[in-house]
């Protein structure tokens, strides 16, 4: 057996060592953290007037405590590359530390290394807000009026993004759906024309056009969803190819919908005599009955008058204010519920004769009932999405007070029935599901990722159908390949606004 003995000399070094070594350790540890601090602090102000390095070395300086442990000479420099929609922020840093027991080596200090990265990655949002007549009420709990509510919210969020940096838009939805932000009359709906979210849609956080458009809305008309979506989809599209092509075929944005609605949708975007997907009755006096040998297409918006569960028949057409060359955007933010323009207006082309003979489709009418002309509701909607399905059965319709129904269970959706209101809502229920499957499942562009606001004071809202489009964990079509955003429930208007606010925190996030 080998003993090994020792010395008091040795023991001193090795108790030198110990205690220098943790010295640096506890340096190092927090010039780390302060580097962290130093870099999501400059990463926070991206796109602004900030200069990074200076924000960083006044994040640096404030967490990082003058002559810590001694040491001195702190040494900081910041770099922030940006491309494609994609700003990272690096920042190192050391300091010198002085060393106790060492020294009988000849060794008085050490320096301390700190380095930390953060990603700031643009933000493209297309803020969709329902505007439907149900909005503008008095909330039961706060006493507050919801629409103004939803407004402030809006507005509030739209200031926590970044002017010059992050890519703004705004859908407004009623009956139909509108582009209220950027503006571009008449729309155009190919994905690689003009328009999308754009840089440009605020001069402060308080101020800008795109405030401006929320403060001019006015409530009135149906809960188009399905349209809204679609149209915010479009939107995304028209960003991604103009910075894709801008930036030699690469984009890092993150793209993002955030819905916000107060009930389920009524309202379907149709072309109904389209011979590809025809649904007017062969015995239809319609002027432009594919049968008769026309082809020009009628476009309009048909609604779903009542609520969940006691459905009125279909009504329309009405017109699509997107489309509508007549009005300015000013006039539809402030007249969303006159969709029923006279005899005529609902159709591309040959307008003086559009709905010829078509007393069921004529909103100017006095009678007008949309199923004395239809055979069926269309099979899919003017922007191809699908209305057929059965995870409408899902439906559950939260209500303030905690409970809930199934307007559609044990209903068999018969798109042949349109006597039947419940036939017209599952068709707008599936084409709003429909679509935001489709959003989430695209690979022609950065994932799309959904969020969702419901506020349930209005009589409910459909739970199941915004967590299905959100693609949230529980809900009952979870897809983990997938992006999943979150929904939130607000069973108060007073909550609106942290509502909104939590989403754009959540958006916002920097990755490090």
């Amino acid at each position: 057996m080998v003993l090994f003995v020792l010395t008091l000399p040795v023991v001193m070094g090795l108790v030198g060592l110990a205690v220098d070594g943790t010295i640096l350790y506890v340096v190092e540890a927090k010039l780390s953290s302060s580097v962290d601090g130093a870099a999501l602090g400059a990463g926070r102000l991206v796109g602004t007037d900030a200069n990074p390095s200076e924000i960083a070395g006044e994040f640096l300086q404030a967490n990082y405590p003058p002559a810590y442990w001694g040491s001195s000479n702190l040494q900081s420099s910041t770099t922030a590359t940006v491309s494609s929609g994609l700003t990272t922020v690096t920042v190192n840093a050391s300091v010198q530390v002085p060393l106790i027991f060492m020294r009988m080596f000849n060794v008085n200090t050490a320096t301390v290394y700190g380095n930390a990265v953060a990603t700031r990655r643009t933000a493209r949002v297309v803020l969709v807000l329902d505007r439907s007549g149900s909005m503008n009420t008095t909330d039961p709990v706060s006493g507050l009026n919801v629409f103004n509510e939803m407004q402030q919210g809006a507005e509030s969020f739209t200031g926590m993004f970044t002017t010059g940096y992050d890519e703004l838009g705004l859908v407004a939805l009623s009956a139909s759906a509108i582009v209220a932000y950027p503006e571009t009359r008449p729309y155009n709906p190919s994905p690689t024309s003009p328009g999308g979210p754009d840089t440009a849609f605020g001069t402060s956080a308080t101020s800008g056009p795109m405030i401006t458009q929320i403060q001019t809305l006015q409530a009135g008309g149906g809960t188009g969803t399905p349209e809204a979506l679609a149209l915010a989809y479009i939107e995304l599209q028209k960003a991604h190819n103009r910075d894709y092509a801008a930036n030699g075929g690469v984009d890092n944005a993150q793209n993002i919908i955030v819905l916000f609605t107060d009930g389920v949708p009524d309202s379907l975007a149709v072309s109904p005599n389209n011979p590809s997907n025809n649904a007017l009755s062969p015995s239809s006096p319609c002027q432009y009955n594919p049968g008769g040998g026309s082809s020009s297409i009628m476009t309009g918006t048909i609604v779903t008058p009542g609520n969940a569960g006691s459905w009125n028949p279909p009504a329309g057409l009405f017109l699509l204010s997107a489309y509508d060359s007549t009005h300015t955007l000013a006039w539809w933010l402030q007249n969303p519920g006159n969709g029923r323009v006279g005899t005529g207006d609902l159709i591309q082309s040959s307008p003086a004769t559009a709905l010829l003979n078509c007393a069921g489709l004529d909103s100017s009418g006095s009678n007008y009932r949309t199923w004395s002309d239809l055979a069926s509701i269309p099979s899919s909607d003017y922007y191809g999405t699908s209305t057929n399905g059965s995870a409408y059965t899902l439906a559950s319709l939260d209500l303030q007070n905690g409970t809930s129904s199934q307007p559609y269970a044990g209903v068999t959706y018969d798109p042949t029935n349109l006597s039947s209101g419940t036939n017209t809502a599952i068709a707008c229920w599936n084409a709003m599901d429909n679509v935001g499957n489709i959003i989430r499942a695209q690979s022609s562009m950065p994932p799309v990722t959904i969020y969702t606001i419901g506020y349930s004071g209005d009589g409910g809202t459909d739970a199941s159908l915004l967590t299905r489009l959100a693609n949230t964990q529980g809900s009952s079509s979870y897809n983990s390949l997938q992006s999943t955003g979150m929904y939130i429930q607000v069973n108060s208007a007073a909550d609106l606004g942290p509502a909104f606010a939590a989403i754009a925190g959540q958006v916002l996030r920097l990755a490090k």
